[in-house]
Order: C-alpha cells, then structure tokens, then sequence
C-alpha cells in the first residue's frame, strides 16, 4: 500500500526522504492485515500530509480515538526515521553519459533568472508565467540565481531565523522529479553533511518544501576554479598551490568515507581569500555502503576528468585512485588551460580516457616545471595501481614541489614516451586491442606510410635478397688460404693455387701458415681463411664442406732404431710423438690408438714438432700421416735412425673408421725403407679442399679451376674424372655443379 511514495506530491512539511524511510519501514503493513483499522488510518495520514490538507496531527489523531495512542507512536518513529536514515536502499537507475555539470553556489556570476524552471506550479493557468524572484520557501528567501547546472539550480537566499545569506540547490525539475533525481540530490546532501573540512562547502538543512527538494549550503563569494583557468593563464606554483587545498580537502572526504567522483575545475570555488572549496557531491559514494547513484555499467561524472575505470562504465569499482586521477586532470588544465584527454564527441573523449594516454604538459606548455609534470603524469596514469596511493600522497608531493624539495615520482623514459605516441597509431593501437577512434594527422601520416611500407616491403625483400645472394656469390677482393707446416705439402698446394687465382682474376691472395689439419679447420670456422686444405677426420658438421679431393694420405709409423719396437703393438709404454696439436697427424693416430684398444696410459702421446725427431730427445716412435713421398720422412728414413712399422689390421680399422682407408708403402716409394717386394701395410686417408657452406660460388668455381689447369700443383693429386665419382661428400653447390658438370673419360 506504500509503493505509491516515490510519487508523492503536495505541500507537507515532511520531506520526500522521510516518506521513502517511512515506505521501508512500514512495508509490513502489505502482509494479510491489509484491512487493519490501524494501517488504514496511517495511509490516510500520509495521503492528507502529500495532500497538504493536514491542519494539525492532533485535530487528525481526534479523527481515530480508539486508535490515537498506537497511531501517535506510528507518526513519532516515522519522524525519527526520517529525521536519522543517512542511506536509502534501493537500486538506483542509471543516469546518461553525458556531463553533470558542476552545481556552483558563487556570487557575482550572471545567470538566466528563470524561477520558473525550479518552482514549477501544479494546475498553473494557461499562460500563467508562475513564481517569481523573491520567492518565500519557507525559512528561506530566495533572491536571485547564481548557479544552474544538468540536475539542480542553485539561488542565493535569505535565511529568516538566522538573518544570513545561504546557497539554496534544488532539484531542476522541480515538483516533477522523477525518484532518481531525487536520490542523487538527496546523495550529495548527505555526502557533503557528513564533512567538515574548511575546503569543503558545508551543508546547513536538506529536505522539502512546498513540494519542492532543496538544501542549504554555505553561500561561497567568489568564483570558481573553471572561470579563472578561462580568464588567465595560471601561474604553475599558483595551480599547484589550488590542487594541494583540493587534494587535501578530498582526503577528508576519502577519510570519512567519501568518493567524490566528480571532480572539476567547475566544482572546485575560489572565494575573496583565494581559498578553494569543493562543492557539488552530486555523484559522490559512500564507500562503507552501497550509497552510490549509478550501477555497474554506467560511465558518470564529466568525461574530460573522469577515471578511465569510470569511463569504462565501472563507476561502482571507482576508489580512492579515481578521484586522484580527477585531481591530475584539474592540475593539467590548470597549467595548459585544456583538459588531458580531448575530442570532438562524448563518446570520443570516453573511449580516448581508456585507452590513449594523455600528452605530457610540456608539449601545450613549455615553462612547465618537469617536476609538476611528472606530478601529473602519475596522477594520469591508466591503471590505479600506478597512480599516488592516495589524494595525501598527491598533496605532500605539490608541497614538495612548492618547497623545492626533491619528489618521489619519477618522470617516465623515453622508450615509454615512444611507445606511447605509436599506439596512437589506429593500426597499431587495434594490434594492442586499443580503440583509436580519433588521431592527429601525424599519426595518419606515419600509419599511411607504414601501410604503404606494408604493401611494397614483400617486393623490396625480395630485392634486396637477390642482390645479397648476388653479392655473397661474387669473388672477394681478398682470398685468404690457409696452408700447413713449412714446407709441407699443404702449404705447397696452397702457395700454388693462391698465384694461380691471383692472375687469372686479378685479386689478391695470402696464404697462412698452420699447424695442420684441426689448426685449418678452426681457422675456417672462425673466419680467418675462405678456404683450406685438411684431412677428412678434420671435416665434420653443418658448417663444412668439400670443394675437392686433393690426394691420399699414409700414415707412416717410425721407430727409432735402437728402440726395441718391432710391431704397432709395441708402442705400448713408449714415448709416441703425434705431431703438433693441430695437426691432422694427430686425430689419425688416435683413430689407431683407439682400434688397438691403446689408452693414454698405456701410449705417453707427445705433441711435438717434426724437426724435434732429428735431435738426441726424439720419442722412441712417430706417427706421421702425411702424402706420399714426403720429404720429411725421406729424410727420417735416410737418417738410419728410424725405421718403418707395418700396421697390418688396416681392414678391420677401416671398418671400425670410415674416415681411414688401409694403404700400402709400395716398395721403391722410399728407396732407403726396408720394404719387402710386397710393400708395407698400414693405413691412410685422403686431404680435402674444404670451405664454409657460405663461401661465395665464385670462389670455389676459381679454386677448382686452378686445381685442375695444367700442369697438376700436386703429383699425386686426384684427377677431376675420378673426383666427380666421389659420393656421399658434402660438397659445395658450385663444386657439385662443377663435378657434375665434368667431362667423362
């Protein structure tokens, strides 16, 4: 029987809070009893009070003798609920996206004196202009008006008892307000009535009047913080000075519980003293309870200051962060007379506040201190967590700032600054999920040339790719070839094919001298050298491969003639000399030590030089892996010395190895040897020309030219037939197509 209060009109003293207090509390009187004598005569009551038709309660209550002493009680709690309820408890519609505009109480503005739109009358005659200014309300006068707003007007009234000026606010629509401007002007009166802060507007009385809401306010001489940013360009120190007072007075209200939410230039009054007050609570919550106006989903306050969470149509998560971010805004268009974040729509400047960062106050205003900028841009950051913890934090960093003393907040990088600005690029920001619905001309331009980067890049690759395919194919200016141990033959056929390239392609060639086989494979990886002999334990991996076979290798086993070594197996507990440590002398030997089951210590291996075979400190044995003919050995041989070893298991250890393949010391090879008519046993291998996978094609077709041109710069080399039938090598392409390309015998 009481849903029909949040429609109540009429001239009572009792104000519309109190009837929707009134309807919750008694709304047990909906059970059964709906023909109780008691709640009949209460409902009758009300309806005389909205009515206005109520002469006294006692000349109601002679109505009901039976019923007064109940029905007095019934009245008496209803004023106290009335009198005592500070939060009404249902769910609040949502309001527009569009600005609530500040609720200004200043003196001095010029104004539309239009009583009329606030004090509308019921059954006003045909053209009957209605109420005018001074309009009697009660205990006030009201004189003139000072401020208009999207909800309330504001006029300046005399209050009869007290003989005082006061800001009367009152409700737009007048009589005819709907029950959610009703609790949203009732929200800010009690959100403000609960605050006592010099910078905050204090509230004096709420509650409704000849039909009409209203409440009373503290009358503020002066202006507001909006007109004085439009009349002047503030001073930097004077702007902090404005948004410190506003930040503490917020911290108050934070303190007691309070969310402002709509926080603005215009909400912020500039009295004689040039001391702020923040007035206009309209969209404040309580944050100990559900008291807030607006719902999940609704986007409320002025879109140019609100939080991006609030933007984002989450006002019910707002937090103290939120109003901290309402503070930087202030502070930014104080000191560059703009807001942070402008477009040309409402809906624009929300989805801009979620998503696009606010520009630096030094690119509007260059004599910005880049401590007060850095002050902002924290405030301004998108997620709360960023921001100062609370609106006291802000205001202790403005009085640092104002003090000169160092601040806590650290100005953002360069790389940040950067990032930013690119994801003002619409295709950008639609990458990183941001809607940029509206961006400069610079930022067209730099998407319009990196579509068209885009577009043309595949073929520009392409291009490019040719060419550097092209150019790691041409010949190098410079041909390095490693070569191997003085007078050795690798450093022999080195000499020779670097001359022989030199002047059939006018280029310039060095040879390096090596220890060897694994010394010229390292030299290879590591770029030192473009191509280089080596043996084929020293080829292995992704990065090598073969140019050309050059010839085979024998593995020539010594012993010293006084040593007592008759066999391979006699090595053991003796003094072996291998060759240097990058010699390919070496891997071979160990491919023997390890097919005879040898270990190191059972053989004391001995990386030496050659030369040391000739002194009185010789090992007892050598292993030199070597081409035929060698002149080192010769001579070894012809010394009387040393003398030959046969390896008679060259099989088994080719089988076990393929890179070993058995051999024979043809007799007469060496005419000082011993060699029976058969020859000795033992094994070799073969010595590659090798090169990395990305050595240019050029190169490698000049090498193999040079290698096969008459005559021959080796005796025993491989001929170009027999090469190309090699298979199973990782040859270069360009060697491939060079072998492939051979003419057959």
């Amino acid at each position: 029987m009481f849903i029909g209060f949040f429609g109540l009109q009429g001239a009572d003293p009792c104000s519309i809070f109190f009837c929707f207090a009134a309807s919750e509390f008694f709304s047990m009187a909906e059970s059964p009893r709906t023909n109780d004598p008691l709640d009949e005569a209460f409902a009758a009551y009300l309806r005389s009070c909205d009515a206005g038709e109520l002469s006294t309660r006692e000349e109601f209550l002679a109505q009901f003798p039976e019923l007064a002493d109940e029905l007095k009680k019934l009245m008496e709690a209803a004023d106290m609920i009335g009198q005592y309820t500070t939060t009404i408890e249902r769910k609040p519609p949502g309001v527009d996206d569009e600005t609530i505009v500040a609720n200004v109480a200043v003196a001095g503005d010029p104004v539309e004196d239009d009583p009329g739109v606030t004090l509308p009358m019921p059954n006003r005659a045909k053209g009957d202009p209605g109420p005018t200014l001074p309009f009697d309300l009660g205990d006030y006068m009201l004189l003139e008006v000072v401020g208009r707003g999207g909800m309330g007007v504001v006029y300046l009234a005399k209050q009869h008892e007290l003989d005082r000026h006061v800001a009367v606010k009152m409700i737009r629509s007048g009589m005819l307000a709907d029950d959610g401007e009703v609790r949203r002007f009732y929200t800010e009166a009690q959100a403000a009535a609960r605050l006592h802060h010099r910078g905050i507007v204090a509230v004096h009385q709420f509650g409704r009047r000849a039909g009409h809401h209203f409440f009373s306010m503290e009358y503020i001489r002066g202006t507001d913080l909006q007109k004085k940013i439009n009349s002047e360009i503030l001073d930097p120190k004077d702007a902090a000075r404005y948004v410190r007072d506003v930040a503490m007075a917020i911290h108050h209200a934070h303190q007691k519980g309070v969310l402002h939410r709509d926080l603005k230039p215009a909400n912020v009054l500039i009295d004689e003293q040039d001391q702020i007050h923040v007035t206009d609570f309209g969209l404040a919550k309580h944050m100990d309870a559900d008291s807030s106006v607006t719902g999940s989903g609704a986007a409320v306050g002025t879109p140019h200051y609100m939080a991006p969470e609030q933007a984002g149509g989450h006002s019910d998560r707002a937090t103290r962060q939120s109003d901290v971010y309402s503070l930087g805004a202030i502070l930014f268009t104080c000191v560059t007379g703009r807001p942070p974040i402008v477009a040309d729509t409402v809906m624009q400047t929300l989805v801009q506040v979620v998503h696009h960062p606010a520009p630096p106050a030094r690119s509007l205003r260059r004599d910005v201190p880049i401590d007060l900028e850095t002050i902002i841009a924290k405030c301004l950051e998108k997620k709360p967590g960023k921001r100062y913890e609370s609106a006291e934090k802000l205001a202790e960093e403005l009085d640092a700032f104002l003090e000169g003393r160092p601040i806590k907040a650290r100005p953002r990088s360069r790389a940040v600054k950067a990032w930013h600005w690119f994801e003002g690029v619409p295709l950008i920001g639609a990458l990183r999920g941001r809607r940029v619905l509206h961006s400069s001309a610079t930022h067209r331009r730099f998407q319009a040339a990196m579509l068209l980067m885009m577009l043309v890049s595949p073929i520009v690759a392409a291009g490019l790719l040719t060419v550097w395919q092209r150019q790691k194919q041409v010949m190098p200016a410079m041909v390095r070839i490693a070569g191997g141990v003085s007078d050795g033959v690798y450093n022999d056929i080195s000499k020779e094919l670097a001359d022989r390239v030199a002047r059939a392609h006018q280029v310039q060639t060095e040879v390096a001298v090596s220890g060897g086989s694994l010394d010229n494979r390292e030299r290879l990886l590591a770029g030192h050298v473009d191509i280089a002999p080596m043996q084929a334990t020293a080829i292995s991996g992704d990065r090598l491969c073969v140019v050309a076979p050059l010839f085979y290798e024998v593995l020539y086993v010594l012993a010293r003639a006084d040593s007592g070594i008759e066999s391979i197996r006699d090595l053991s507990g003796h003094r072996v000399a291998v060759g240097p440590p990058g010699s390919g002398s070496r891997a071979t030997a160990e491919l023997v030590f390890e097919s005879l089951d040898l270990p190191p210590q059972l053989v004391r291996r001995e990386a030496i030089q050659w030369q040391q075979l000739f002194t009185a400190e010789a090992p007892d044995a050598a292993m030199i892996c070597i081409g035929r003919g060698s002149p080192l050995v010769r001579k070894l041989l012809d010394s009387n010395r040393w003398r030959l070893i046969p390896i008679p298991s060259g099989i088994e250890m080719s089988l076990q190895h393929p890179t070993l393949r058995p051999m024979t010391i043809e007799p007469g090879e060496l005419p000082q040897s011993t060699a029976s008519s058969v020859g000795i046993p033992t094994v070799g291998t073969t010595a590659f020309l090798a090169a990395r996978v990305d050595t240019p094609s050029e190169l490698v077709e000049a090498m193999l030219d040079a290698l096969y041109s008459q005559p021959p710069p080796y005796e025993d080399l491989i001929p170009r037939q027999r090469a190309a039938e090699w298979q199973g090598l990782a040859f270069h392409p360009a060697a491939r197509r060079y072998f492939r390309d051979s003419p057959r015998p």
